[in-house]
Order: structure tokens, then sequence, then C-alpha cells
């Protein structure tokens, strides 16, 4: 049963020492990223007259989301002080050259190594709640503001970057970016929690044996697949990529609805209605403790999703439209706040950071499959049918967390882990 956490809980998780000070440091730095995409998008087409351009430049940073886990890893393993200000640093600088040159090459490979070089500050920041809140109730109502200050950030970015571009020219935009992006890293990892490293391999061999396997050592333990090992992770991380198809597709669905309606600018109104349901969900959401059972908790809030998008299939207009996807935001911002918990529960001790990006890697790869899946039905069959097909999606994506949930009583890594390996594992008293 949901517990309430008690009114003062956001205040007490930034009263948590250090809080605040890399908090707020955060905040501006992961805004860059909300900034970013129109500021890119526009430069690049200002500078070569080509959106064909811009959309390469825009893909070459997207495709590089495949080295999260990496330099997540690295963050992990020698600590956030010391990997996130250089990455911070030659990302930014991509970022300010790309601002100021013209060659489509050039702006291409500049646009691409910001991406490589960019500093996983979402999921750093995660990993460091974890850490404030260790021996406390409160990680899960700190995750929650997490994922709503996140959320809002991807509101006041495009606004920010919109009001830029239409003031002058785009590269102003690209040059806030990279300043926001570099102060905001050196100010969140200026704080003792940032010189947390996990202890090494060999160290860890010195330590009692645990349940999670040994991590192996240098390039391979690098390149290892690290928390990926897990099958529950690999669970969660499935249904993950199933919600990002889900919710791509309604993007592509609500812009060609939009368009249809011979009002193309209202699409921005209705994402904007989405991402204010999620907020607003996300901070209801964390106002209660739901306990462990990640996967009855993901179920319910994917068939939510599921029921909403199939409804805004049927909306008469674009006011009734906004008002559905607005309802049914309110179940997007918990889903990530659950999926990142359970990350945090089926990752080691030394993959804080890494369990996390593997979050953010799976809705990116699920967010183009469902661009691309919705492209295809909202042109042949319509927008109408695009959003039915991404609430079939969900609502059988639902149905099969909520199966081994109702198998057994147990936590969610059980569940998972005996859903993937075909065992059982008698639950406790």
């Amino acid at each position: 049963m949901s517990r309430a956490l008690g009114v003062g809980s956001y205040r007490a998780v930034l009263g948590l020492p250090f809080a605040l000070r890399t908090f707020v440091p955060a905040i501006g730095g992961r805004l860059a990223y909300g900034v970013f995409p129109l500021a890119s998008l526009f430069t690049v087409q200002q500078a070569t007259g080509s959106y064909a351009t811009a959309g390469l430049a825009a893909a070459g940073f997207g495709i590089t989301a495949v080295t999260l886990p990496v330099k997540a890893r690295l963050a992990d393993r020698h600590s956030q002080r010391t990997v996130l200000p250089p990455l911070a640093l030659v990302c930014a600088a991509a970022l300010t050259a790309a601002a100021f040159l013209r060659h489509p090459l050039a702006l291409i490979a500049l646009i691409t190594l910001a991406g490589l070089a960019a500093p996983p500050l979402g999921p750093a920041m995660r990993a460091t709640w974890r850490r404030l809140t260790d021996g406390t109730p409160l990680k899960p109502r700190a995750y929650g503001l997490d994922s709503v200050v996140e959320e809002s950030l991807y509101l006041i970015g495009p606004l920010i970057a919109g009001l830029l571009v239409a003031a002058g020219p785009a590269r102003w935009a690209l040059v806030l970016t990279a300043v926001l992006l570099l102060t905001g890293t050196l100010g969140m990892v200026a704080t003792p929690p940032a010189r947390h490293a996990e202890p090494s391999p060999s160290a860890a061999a010195d330590q009692p044996p645990s349940a999670t396997p040994a991590r192996p050592s240098g390039l391979r333990g690098l390149f290892s697949l690290g928390p990926l090992r897990s099958p529950s992770l690999r669970g969660l991380l499935t249904a993950v990529l199933a919600v990002g198809a889900g919710t791509s597709a309604a993007y592509t669905c609500l812009a060609v609805t939009a368009q249809n309606h011979g009002k193309p600018g209202a699409a921005g109104l209705l994402e904007a209605a989405l991402a204010v349901g999620s907020v607003a969900g996300g901070l209801l959401w964390a106002r209660r403790d739901h306990g462990p059972h990640h996967n009855r908790q993901l179920a319910l809030l994917v068939a939510t999703l599921a029921a909403g998008l199939t409804i805004a299939a049927a909306a008469p207009g674009l006011l009734w439209l906004g008002l559905v996807l607005c309802l049914t935001g309110t179940a997007l911002a918990p889903i990530y706040v659950v999926a990142y918990l359970a990350a945090d529960s089926y990752a080691g001790s030394d993959s804080a950071t890494e369990a996390g990006t593997w979050v953010n890697v799976a809705t990116n790869a699920g967010s183009a499959a469902g661009a691309a899946l919705a492209g295809f039905v909202a042109q042949s069959q319509g927008p109408a049918a695009g959003f039915v097909t991404a609430g079939l999606l969900l609502a059988v994506t639902s149905v099969i967390l909520i199966v081994p949930a109702r198998s057994s009583s147990r936590s969610a890594p059980e569940i998972m882990a005996a859903s993937r390996t075909g065992t059982a594992t008698p639950s406790g008293p």
C-alpha cells in the first residue's frame, strides 16, 4: 500500500547536505540539452541553407547516445569530478566552433563530436541523489523531483532557443548551450559528492563476496556488459523501449493531427499539454512511497498511458485532444521515476550512474523506432490509427509486466529475474 512521505519531503530532499549546491548547477547544465535541438537545427540550417544537412548533424549527435553507458562507467570508476569536466570542455568547444563555421561536413563532424563528449549529467545527478539519500526514505521523492525538473527543462529550453533564434542569428543559441553545459557541469562537480568513486575491480576483489558479479578490469571491464548482465535490468529496458516507442509515436501523430486541422503551430501546444500533465503526474506520484513492487507500478502506469493514447484517437478536435494528452501525460514522469528506481535496485553498487544511462538509451532507441512506425501508419492510415497502434503496443507491454507481477508477491528484481531465467525462488515471509 502507498504511504505518504509527508508534506515536508521536498524540503527535506533539498535540505540534504550538498543537495542544493549540486542540484542547482546541474539544472543549468541539463538546461543545455533542452536548448540544443532547436539551436543546432537552425544554426546548421542558417549556415548551410540546408535542412538536410541540419538533419544529418542532429542524427550524428543522436546516434552518439550509445556511448552514454561507457561515459557513465568511467564516472562511476574514476569519480564525476575527474570525468565530467573534460567531457564538458570538449563538448562546449565543439559547439562553440560549430556556431561560427559554415562548411557542411565540418558542422556535421563537430556536432557529432559534441555528442560523443556530451557529459551524462542526468544519470550523474541521479547517482548523486542515490548517495545523498542513502539510509533515508527520501530517494523516491528525490527521483520524483529530479524527473519533474528534467521534464520542465524540456519545456523551457525550446522556448529560450526559439526566442534567441527569433531575435538574431541562431549561433548565439548554440553558444548559450555551450556556456550552460560547461558552467553547469563545473558547478555540479565542485561539491564533495562528485569526488566519490566506486571501488576498482581489484579493490572489490578484497571485499567479502556479494550477489553482484565482479566487473572485469581494464578495457575489457570498460566495454563489458556491466549491469546488463542482470536479466531484471534487460526486462526493464524492454518495457522502457516500448514506452519510448509509444510516446514518440504520439508526438508524431499529434503533429500530423494539427497539420490536418490546418493549424500546424498547434503541435507545440499539444506537446506542451502532454508535458504539463507529466510534470503534474510526477509531483503527485512522488508524494507517496509506493513500495518496492516496480513491475506492478509500471504495469499500471503503462496501462494508463495506453488507455490515454487510444482515447486520443477519438478526440473530436484539437482542444479535446490537448485535454486528453494532458491527462494521459500524468503517467509519463512517474514511469521514469519507477524505471530509475528499478534500475538502481538491479544494478550493483559500482554501477549507480551506468544503470540509469541504459534507461536513457532504451528510451532513445524506442523513440526512433516509434517515430518511424508512426510516420508510416499516419501516412497510410491517418493519425488516429497511429494513436491506436501506440496504445496497443503499450497495452501489450502492460500485460507482459503484470503477468509475472501477479504470479508472486516478490519484489521486482526477483520477479523479472525469474521471468527471464525461467526459475522461481520462494518468496520470503
